[in-house]
């Protein structure tokens, strides 16, 4: 602790600063008068049970107390904490308040005007939506703030697909809406949840597998009440889904950076360029053919510029090989 004389002009300096008189403040501490007197001519020490208290009373830390000074970061630092407590207060308070407030005028406008709750489910659903948006359910939860967030707004926006597919008789599309809904959700948020995890290598690769699954469940809906060639649908969605699976499973290896981004973009070009003979071999002649004559652009431009893509991103993958190859011997090397 500092010197008394020190200590006693902060203990004044505080006192005054809160407008306390030393009766006032030997009344708050129950002790006399002339305690504090000693305490502020630096004749004496407070006792140590009343440091907690004179803190309280004076408004400072114990630290503040013990060196006899004023700790400014720290003063500051509760002042803005103090101020975001406030922000985020009102951040909820208000909108709900809004929120409330519209949801009560739509509720007594339904029943006036059309006497029976008709719309009006349309309206809560979609104010439930916006509010898990804004100002989002996130302020009640003190830890995994972004899995409470996708899962509660993936769950409004399903409320309100289905409030809506109950008045538009339209239940067939419910559940492939709230499948696609799910798909952008995984792609989204699948990567940043799984960083943290055990599994984060892996986690754009089963966002990925994720979607696949999803889209096979989506034709599989959709052909419940549309018939279509499923089996042949999902292979087609097998390939397309095949160069991204296999690129990001390949950025998981412990590669050169370049050697991975060659390999990657070959694989992605030949699947590209053979996207058409696929679709031929599943679904049946196509008038789109890969004809390619580069003397006659009128009748081959798409089977020359498909070559040419195929053949320069070939030629870029190389590249990228190659410099991934040097990289790694230079390193050895070393």
């Amino acid at each position: 602790m500092t010197d008394k004389k020190t200590f006693g002009s902060f203990i004044k300096t505080k006192r005054i600063e809160k407008n306390y008189s030393q009766k006032d403040l030997a009344e708050m501490l129950f002790v006399t008068e002339g305690a504090v007197s000693k305490w502020e001519r630096g004749i004496s020490y407070p006792d140590i049970t009343l440091i907690s208290d004179i803190c309280r009373i004076l408004d400072i830390s114990e630290h503040e107390l013990i060196t006899a000074s004023t700790d400014t970061d720290t003063r500051k630092m509760k002042q803005e904490a103090r101020k975001f407590r406030v922000i985020r207060s009102t951040w909820i308070r208000v909108p709900t308040i809004s929120y409330a407030a519209a949801l009560l005028t739509c509720f007594i406008c339904n029943l006036a005007v059309n006497h029976t709750l008709s719309w009006f489910f349309i309206v809560l659903a979609a104010l439930i939506c916006a509010y898990t948006f804004v100002p989002t359910v996130t302020y009640f939860f003190e830890s995994k703030k972004l899995l409470a967030f996708s899962v509660s707004t993936y769950l409004s926006i399903c409320l309100l697909l289905f409030t809506c597919a109950i008045y538009t008789d339209g239940l067939s599309w419910f559940l492939t809406a709230c499948i696609g809904v799910l798909m952008g959700y995984v792609l989204l948020f699948g990567p940043i949840l799984l960083s943290n995890s055990k599994h984060s290598r892996y986690k754009f690769v089963i966002p990925f597998a994720l979607t696949f699954a999803l889209t096979v469940l989506m034709m599989v809906h959709i052909c419940l009440w549309q018939s279509f060639m499923l089996g042949r649908a999902i292979l087609m969605a097998a390939y397309g889904f095949a160069p991204a699976i296999i690129s990001v499973y390949i950025c998981t290896f412990h590669l050169d950076a370049f050697l991975k981004a060659g390999i990657c973009t070959s694989i992605s070009a030949v699947m590209f360029y053979f996207t058409n003979y696929v679709i031929t071999l599943l679904f049946g002649p196509s008038d789109n053919h890969y004809q390619v004559d580069f003397h006659d652009w009128e009748q081959c431009i798409n089977g020359n510029i498909h070559l040419i893509s195929l053949v320069s991103l070939l030629l870029i993958s190389a590249v990228f090989v190659g410099v991934g190859i040097f990289r790694i011997r230079k390193r050895k090397n070393h």
